[in-house]
């Protein structure tokens, strides 16, 4: 099942709407896309993301994959958690919405605060976790200036996109996601259009600035050398937010886990590298036991 496709199937040719769903988990509603068919490939988003920033990289996956990728509580269209939201809490969740489908073992691809949920999952419940794919993602404790730069660059970014005129404006015009979205992205104008009018609007959730604290603490509290799952890291080498030394530094606390470098990538390399990133991501699976 390992390799690609020659002309990878674009997203836009997909009528996705039947494999949009919800779920009720503990009361609360939670969407997600249930794509594919095969082993079971769990994505989770970032912060101020939604499971479509997977969108480049689900056609590939779902012809190896049964791709399950999740809204995270208090983004996208999933309700929001109580405070303090904490990744622990994220985890639960998805843990439990995976008991009800009846999925289990399953890989869990991460990004970012997805990667501190997908830690928090293995975890918590080791049975339900095949492996671990970490992108761009938390783990590694930060100093205290660290921290602050990254909690001050995201709430700022909270600010901006708080603004429905200032999501508008980067919705349609690239001019405008080239400044406003460097943050997340080393090009901006690697996301397409049709993309960025489905996932910007999301942005400004409810979910953010309770997910920025929980995330700030979980990155100081996460101990990934104490799981026994196998676990890969995928990483854009030009994140200004998680450098490639975070990446070193995580991968030195794992002994047998592995690293893939996207060179042209900076935080989000499934929008920004899409092709790479899979092949990454496929050659890990392809080599798990069954």
């Amino acid at each position: 099942m390992a390799g690609t496709a020659a002309v990878p199937q674009r997203w836009a040719a997909i009528d996705f709407r039947r494999e949009v769903r919800d779920a009720v988990v503990a009361g609360r509603r939670v969407r997600y896309l249930d794509h594919g068919d095969g082993p079971p490939l769990v994505l989770l988003h970032g912060m101020a993301c939604c499971w479509e920033w997977w969108l480049e990289v689900v056609p590939e996956l779902g012809r190896h994959h049964r791709v399950l990728a999740v809204d995270l509580p208090g983004f996208g269209r999933s309700d929001a958690l109580p405070p303090p939201a904490e990744m622990a809490e994220h985890a639960t969740v998805v843990l439990g919405l995976l008991q009800q489908l009846g999925v289990a073992p399953a890989v869990v691809a991460g990004h970012s605060m997805g990667g501190l949920v997908a830690l928090a999952m293995a975890a918590a419940a080791p049975e339900r976790v095949a492996a671990l794919v970490l992108v761009n993602a938390g783990g590694v404790p930060l100093s205290e200036r660290q921290l602050a730069r990254v909690m001050t660059v995201v709430r700022h970014a909270h600010r901006v996109l708080s603004r429905p005129a200032v999501l508008r404006a980067i919705a349609r015009r690239p001019r405008v996601r080239r400044v406003l979205l460097r943050g997340a992205l080393r090009d901006p104008g690697a996301m397409r259009t049709d993309l960025a009018q489905i996932v910007v609007p999301l942005m400004a959730a409810p979910g953010f600035l309770d997910g920025v604290a929980a995330a700030g603490r979980a990155v100081q509290q996460a101990r990934p050398e104490e799981l026994g799952c196998p676990i890969h890291l995928i990483w854009g080498a030009r994140d200004p937010l998680l450098p490639l030394r975070a990446a070193r530094e995580l991968q030195e606390r794992m002994p047998g886990a592995g690293l893939d470098v996207l060179p042209d990538a900076g935080h989000s390399p499934m929008v920004e590298a899409p092709a790479a990133f899979t092949r990454a991501l496929l050659r890990f699976t392809a080599e798990l036991p069954r």
